[in-house]
């Protein structure tokens, strides 16, 4: 049976560039993985990555990215409810001082919500969160 696991912006930039230092272990979990998880993410971090993309001076992607999205039959995108931003905007202010990005407080709330503990990102924010980081360094 497939697990869930939440894409975030490190994973998603991960896939895309080649430069990136995750490229190779994104592309090999990817690979050993597939047809095994459902990849879950929200419009916000779709959102954050177009702009990362934008900001490291690959808009040319932009499209295709977005067009790859919206053709998965297997991703699952939240956009989520209100009650799902007050709660982040609850966890933000309760760990203001872990530097925590808003989006990343949205991925936290949604992985909760919805019972995900694994996140392919290279982001040590989502262990310290008391998630499973799948693409950043062992601790």
């Amino acid at each position: 049976m497939a697990y869930e696991v939440f894409i975030d912006t490190s994973g998603f930039y991960a896939q895309w560039d080649r430069n990136d230092r995750a490229h190779e272990k994104v592309r090999a979990w990817l690979g050993q993985n597939q047809g095994k998880f459902i990849p879950v993410t929200t419009e916000w971090v779709i959102g954050e990555t177009c702009t990362l993309l934008m900001a490291r001076r690959a808009p040319h992607l932009i499209g295709t990215f977005l067009d790859q999205l919206a053709a998965s039959r297997v991703l699952r995108s939240i956009n989520p409810d209100a009650e799902t931003l007050d709660q982040t905007k609850q966890f933000l202010r309760r760990y203001a001082d872990q530097r925590y990005s808003f989006v990343d407080c949205l991925s936290f709330c949604v992985m909760k919500r919805y019972h995900i503990s694994h996140a392919l990102t290279t982001d040590l924010h989502f262990r310290q969160a008391g998630f499973q980081p799948l693409l950043a360094d062992p601790p």
